[in-house]
């Protein structure tokens, strides 16, 4: 947990952090994180995990949280070397922790989270109503400020 996440309901510790983290280790190998292909990936999943049902509107909200996502996890690795994740073994049935030493971050992934980070912190966005209160504002602006100094 880096410090960013201990004062706020980041979506790293949510269920829908949770959800967005097990979709993504079930497809990529432990032990590096491709921020790109994490994208796409998540992407992948959201449409096919949303389009059956009736939230297919929320559709943009879990997007953005998907990049929120990456980018505590960005910010994480750069603040500590490692990202620490808990993710579901399915043949045991169990949740484990996992570390990620390397990641590839390129430029373009750098300017693409740090717009959706400025999008998010807007009161109007669905997940500044659900996160307002526990230091969201807060929050994103620290993970904009770890990001920025990687441009």
């Amino acid at each position: 947990m880096t410090k960013m996440s201990e004062k706020t309901a980041a979506i790293k510790g949510s269920p829908l952090g949770q959800d967005l983290l097990d979709a993504l280790c079930a497809r990529q190998l432990f032990g590096a994180l491709d921020v790109s292909q994490s994208i796409i990936t998540l992407k992948e999943y959201l449409v096919k995990d949303l389009s059956p049902t009736d939230l297919k509107y929320l559709y943009p909200v879990y997007f953005d949280a998907a990049r929120v996502l990456l980018a505590e996890c960005a910010a994480e690795f750069f603040q500590t070397g490692r990202i620490c994740i808990t993710a579901l073994d399915p043949v045991r049935m169990r949740y484990a922790e996992h570390e990620i030493r390397q990641i590839t971050i390129t430029p373009e992934d750098i300017s693409r989270l740090l717009r959706v980070l400025r999008r998010v912190k807007e009161p109007a966005h669905g997940l500044c109503h659900k996160h307002g209160g526990n230091g969201w504002a807060e929050h994103i602006e620290t993970l904009c400020q770890t990001l920025a100094k990687l441009q």
